[in-house]
């Protein structure tokens, strides 16, 4: 009986990272709302400037859900498989303090593992980790098991309206994530009173 594969959360840049955040994204989005040439090729041009943008911007971050199967059933031969992404973008908002949340994506046959809350896991430890105020993503109202682990993450929505979007009708939400802040703690030199 073959053992079940190992999946581990990896940061930064690996060969092969943008071609399968893109290759899960056509494959989910284009069956569903028939995305096409326009969905892929902007995908492609920011998620590359993004990444590209890593080895100078340390605020900027990706991350993979890499599968590894049982030894096993390897045979010696590479067999890892990015089976789920997440980008954290630091210069797209162009405001300090905030980044926003990226081609985060599970394989349709890796769903229901726990591989996107380890994603989000990942990158809001990061977000916070880096003095990050405030995290912003776009997702479609479609999304539920998405939208309900970035609720749980403390993203609230902020923007629930119909766009086009790559040429098709969408109902497009913005969530947001802001830093908690304590008690008494001062904004612009004020003490805010947090039961308002």
């Amino acid at each position: 009986m073959a053992g079940t594969p190992a999946i581990t959360i990896e940061p930064g840049y690996r060969p092969g990272f943008l071609a399968r955040c893109l290759e899960m994204h056509i494959a989910f989005y284009h069956p569903s709302v028939h995305w096409g040439l326009a969905f892929e090729t902007s995908l492609a041009k920011d998620f590359a400037e993004m990444i590209e943008s890593l080895e100078k911007n340390p605020r900027t971050q990706v991350w993979a859900a890499v599968e590894t199967p049982p030894p096993e059933t390897s045979a010696g031969i590479f067999t890892q498989r990015i089976v789920g992404t997440l980008l954290v973008d630091s210069e797209s908002l162009k405001t300090t303090g905030a980044a926003q949340i990226r081609g985060f994506i599970v394989d349709q046959r890796a769903r229901g593992l726990g591989i996107g809350k380890k994603l989000l896991a990942a990158a809001m430890e990061f977000i916070e980790s880096n003095g990050f105020d405030k995290a912003t993503l776009y997702t479609s109202d479609t999304q539920d098991t998405a939208i309900h682990l970035y609720k749980k993450a403390g993203f609230v929505v902020e923007m629930d309206e119909k766009k086009i979007v790559w040429e098709k009708p969408l109902r497009v939400l913005q969530l947001t994530w802001k830093r908690p802040q304590t008690a008494g703690q001062e904004t612009n030199g004020v003490a805010e009173d947090r039961n308002n």
